[in-house]
C-alpha cells in the first residue's frame, strides 16, 4: 500500500533552518580534551603580555593604558548604550578579547613604545591561540559536517602541520595596510621637514590619500569582521592556505553581511545560555568541597578557609595572623580553584571557535552554494590483508 500523494512524512529541520547547526556547537565545545587545550592557552596567555609590558612600558605608561573595552568605546554613544549586555556575552567578549590588540595599533596618541607593546602582545596572542584554534576548528568542522567525532590526535596533527597558516593569515591584511601607509608616511616626512612645501604637496595629492583610505577601510573592515572565519577556512578546505582564508573570509563578510550578522546573533544568544550552564557547573564543583569540608570542621572554620582563599585570589595576600601551614594549604587550594575557574574562560574560546566554524559552513553554503558536508577529510589508512596465512 502506498502513502496518499502529498502526505507529509517528516520535516528535515536542518534543511529548512540550516542555522540550527549552531546549536550543536555546545556539545563539541565542552569536550574535555578541547577544554583542557583551551585552559592551557588561557593560563599562559597573560605571560607574554606581562613580559611585553616589562620590555616596553614604564610604570606611568602602564597606568595610562586604556580599559579593555576600547574597541566598544570607539563606537557612537547610541550604539554603546545598547552594547553593555553584549560585551558581557561570552561569544562577543571572546571576539573583543582577540580583536582588541589589533584595534589599539591604530591609536594616534600612543607612543612608539606603547605601539610596540600592543604589537608584541598581538604576536603573542596569535602565537598562543593559533594552535588551539586550529585544533578546535578542525574538530568542529569535521564533526559538524560528517556527524563523526574526530580524534584529538588527528586534529592536533592537522593543526600542527598548518600552524604557520593559522598564525600568518590574520597578518596578511596588515601587510596591505602597511603598503598603503608607507607613501603617506613619506608625505608626512616631507611635511615635517618642509612644512610649507609639504602642506602644498599634501593638498595636491590628498585625493590619492582618500583613495588609499578607502582601500584601507575595506581591508580593516574585512579583517575585524572576518578574522574568525579565517581559521575555519584552513580547517575545512583541502588546500586551505592563508590566501584562500583571506579571500573567502572577505568574500563572505562583504557578500552576505546580513546573513553573517544573523548567524552571529544566534551564536551569541545560544552561547550566553551555554555559558550559564558552564558557570553553574564551575560554581557547584568549587563550592562542593567547602560544603563537604564543613561537615568535619564546622561551618565557621570552613568559611574562614574559604574567605582566605577568595582573598588570595582577589588581592594575592593573606591575613598576617595566619600560620605558615595555613597559608600554604590555602595557597594550594586557591591555585587549583584558579585553574578550575579558568575552565569557564576556556569554554568561551572553545565555543567561539566552534561557532565560527558553524558560521563558516553556513556562509560558504550561502555564497558558494557548497553543501555542508563538503569538507576535506583525510582518508583512513587501511592495512592490506596479509597474503600468507
Amino acid at each position: 500500500m502506498t502513502d496518499p500523494a502529498g502526505q507529509l512524512r517528516r520535516i528535515a529541520w536542518d534543511e529548512v533552518f540550516p542555522w540550527l547547526i549552531i546549536f550543536r556547537c555546545f556539545r563539541i565545545a565542552i569536550s574535555p580534551s578541547l577544554l583542557a587545550l583551551a585552559t592551557v592557552a588561557v593560563l599562559i596567555s597573560p605571560l607574554g603580555w606581562q613580559l611585553s609590558a616589562k620590555l616596553f612600558l614604564s610604570t606611568e605608561a602602564l597606568e595610562r593604558q586604556l580599559p579593555h573595552s576600547h574597541l566598544v568605546e570607539a563606537l557612537p554613544p547610541a550604539i554603546q548604550s545598547w552594547l553593555p549586555s553584549v560585551t558581557e556575552n561570552p561569544f562577543f567578549a571572546t571576539y573583543l578579547e582577540l580583536a582588541e590588540p589589533l584595534a589599539r595599533l591604530f591609536r594616534l596618541e600612543f607612543t612608539l613604545s606603547e605601539t610596540a607593546f600592543y604589537f608584541c602582545g598581538l604576536l603573542w596572542t596569535m602565537a598562543i591561540w593559533s594552535f588551539p584554534a586550529g585544533v578546535i576548528t578542525r574538530r568542529a568542522i569535521v564533526q559538524l559536517a560528517t556527524d563523526e567525532p574526530l580524534g584529538i590526535g588527528s586534529a592536533a596533527m592537522f593543526a600542527g602541520s598548518k600552524y604557520a597558516s593559522y598564525f600568518l593569515t590574520p597578518f596578511y591584511p596588515l601587510l596591505g595596510l602597511v603598503l598603503l601607509a608607507l607613501p603617506i608616511a613619506c608625505l608626512g616626512l616631507v611635511v615635517w621637514l618642509l612644512p610649507g612645501i609639504g602642506a602644498a604637496l599634501a593638498g595636491v595629492s590628498w585625493l590619492l590619500v582618500i583613495v588609499a583610505g578607502a582601500a584601507a577601510m575595506w581591508l580593516v573592515g574585512g579583517l575585524m569582521l572576518g578574522f574568525p572565519l579565517m581559521w575555519p577556512t584552513i580547517s575545512a578546505e583541502r588546500d586551505g592556505d592563508p590566501f584562500e582564508a583571506f579571500s573567502r573570509s572577505y568574500a563572505y563578510v562583504y557578500g552576505k553581511p546580513l546573513h553573517y550578522f544573523f548567524y552571529a546573533i544566534v551564536a551569541a544568544l545560544f552561547g550566553a545560555l551555554s555559558f550559564i550552564v558552564v558557570l553553574l557547573a564551575v560554581v557547584i564543583v568549587r563550592e562542593f568541597g567547602f560544603w563537604a569540608l564543613s561537615w568535619g570542621t564546622g561551618g565557621p572554620l570552613a568559611e574562614q578557609l574559604r574567605s582566605d582563599v577568595t582573598r588570595f585570589l582577589e588581592v594575592g595576600e593573606f591575613d598576617s595572623t595566619r600560620s605558615a601551614l595555613w597559608k600554604t594549604g590555602a595557597t594550594l587550594i586557591a591555585l587549583l580553584i584558579y585553574v578550575l575557574q579558568s575552565v569557564s574562560s576556556a569554554f568561551r574560546f572553545s565555543y567561539f571557535f566552534c561557532a565560527a566554524s558553524a558560521i563558516y559552513l553556513l556562509l560558504r553554503h550561502d555564497v558558494d552554494e557548497k553543501e555542508m558536508d563538503e569538507v576535506f577529510v583525510e582518508p583512513k589508512i587501511t592495512t592490506a590483508p596479509d597474503a600468507n596465512p
